[in-house]
């Protein structure tokens, strides 16, 4: 069997593919959020049903977080591009990182970038459901 070389982030559990994913990941474990790491999903790609693995699922938010971590490489970033428009295709929300992505105070901001999907979510109910009262009065 083929040994995989992967980042860790001391849990013996998991191996990661670049730091960054293990920065992601202990971000995450100190915010107290739960994650599933690559977990498989039923994606569909031009026509096809297709499984694919996204770095990072955040199952009580239903959101998935990529990581894209090569640069300036025009077949990546056609890769990249398709892959975040078939994530939106399908329903699925997420946020898609580059190393750009984790400078400064990224924490912070990858934290907002999940409270504002969060909210907008809260947004959309609370507008159907002023919408709904509407038409029941009137």
């Amino acid at each position: 069997m083929k040994e995989q070389k992967g980042y860790s982030n001391g849990n013996k559990e998991r191996d990661y593919k670049s730091g960054a994913e293990v920065q992601i990941a202990r971000l995450l474990e100190k915010s107290g959020i739960a994650y599933r790491y690559e977990q498989p999903w039923a994606i569909v790609d031009r026509g096809k049903t297709r499984i694919w693995y996204p770095d990072f699922y955040l199952p009580e938010y239903s959101v998935i977080i990529e990581y894209f971590g090569i640069n300036g490489n025009s077949d990546y970033d056609e890769r990249t591009k398709h892959k975040i428009e078939t994530y939106k295709q399908n329903g699925i929300e997420g946020l898609f990182l580059t190393d750009r992505s984790l400078k400064g105070d990224w924490p912070a901001r990858i934290m907002g970038q999940i409270e504002d999907i969060l909210k907008n979510r809260l947004d959309k109910f609370n507008n159907r459901r002023g919408e709904n009262k509407k038409a029941c009065q009137g």
